[in-house]
């Protein structure tokens, strides 16, 4: 960390132990959890990210009290520096947790409604051309070199990218978009009583409400129909037709754009997390059905 960096969490936390260090490593993110002398626990967040600081930081201030104990709250915040100073969250990765069933649908649950909180913590507003955007966005992230995909890969995501740009405007709404089990912390009570908790609001702006389905999509309930069905009944809804269209195509898009990406960068972990979820769209439909 820079020396304004070091002078900034000096100001905003005052004496302060660190407890651990919660940064993922390759990011633009220094995370550490605090302990002040009178036991009170904070996270300090120092981004590199001049664009990933200022969405989190508009998240903190206007969208996250919408969901109470059930995100950070800021505390204090050094703009110049780009550190975010915020209330600590108790649990453990929700990915990381060893639940039950009945724990793990009642956690999905929550999780479909405080995101169904999150959405409406602003007023909606419209994305008149977010298929081009999003398409020429993801062509951007393919047009290097191509490993690991193969030619078919590639040629399949080109065609589900093509056809973002046939979606009509798009009604926006305060959006996480990054909405995986990642992002979630679980607690558990004595009684066995799990509660949620939505983190990390960096990637968070106004986006097409299909697109803050997708991640969690993508990551679990494609595969878990009994987690599917609790999130979206916490949510309230499932899924309209037009926001499943922009799902299988984002979706599509996005997998073969990480995969690229991912790799390119040494993440191969999030490389093949991609990879897998692109050939399971090849395996289960056409992009232009």
């Amino acid at each position: 960390m820079t020396t304004s960096v070091c002078e900034a969490i000096a100001r905003l936390t005052g004496p302060a132990e660190v407890v651990a260090d919660l940064s993922w490593p390759g990011t633009t993110a220094t995370v550490r959890l605090l302990r002040r002398p009178s036991g009170q626990h904070l996270v300090l967040k120092a981004n590199s990210s001049p664009d990933c600081f200022t969405r989190e930081l508009h998240a903190l201030r206007t969208w996250t009290p919408a969901l109470g104990t059930a995100a950070p709250q800021l505390v204090d915040a050094d703009e110049d520096a780009r550190v975010l100073l915020m209330t600590a969250l108790p649990g453990s990765r929700l990915d990381l947790a060893t639940l039950t069933t009945a724990q793990e649908q009642d956690a999905y649950r929550q999780t479909g409604h405080l995101l169904r909180r999150l959405h409406e913590a602003g007023p909606p507003q419209t994305i008149t051309d977010f298929g081009r955007r999003r398409a020429a966005y993801l062509r951007a992230r393919l047009t290097g070199p191509t490993h690991p995909l193969t030619t078919a890969e590639l040629d399949f995501a080109l065609a589900a990218i093509d056809q973002l740009e046939t979606l009509p405007e798009q009604k926006a709404l305060p959006s996480h978009l990054d909405l995986t089990a990642r992002n979630l912390l679980a607690d558990t009570d004595e009684r066995g009583r799990v509660r949620i908790a939505v983190i990390d609001f960096e990637t968070s702006r106004y986006e097409a409400a299909g697109r803050d389905f997708l991640r969690i999509t993508q990551r679990t309930l494609r595969t878990r129909s009994d987690l599917a069905a609790a999130f979206y009944t916490g949510y309230g809804r499932r899924p309209t037709e037009e926001e499943q269209c922009l799902m299988r195509w984002c979706g599509i898009g996005d997998a073969a754009a990480i995969a690229v990406s991912a790799a390119a960068s040494g993440h191969l972990d999030f490389s093949r997390e991609g990879h897998t979820a692109l050939r399971s769209a090849m395996a289960a439909v056409r992009p232009d059905t």
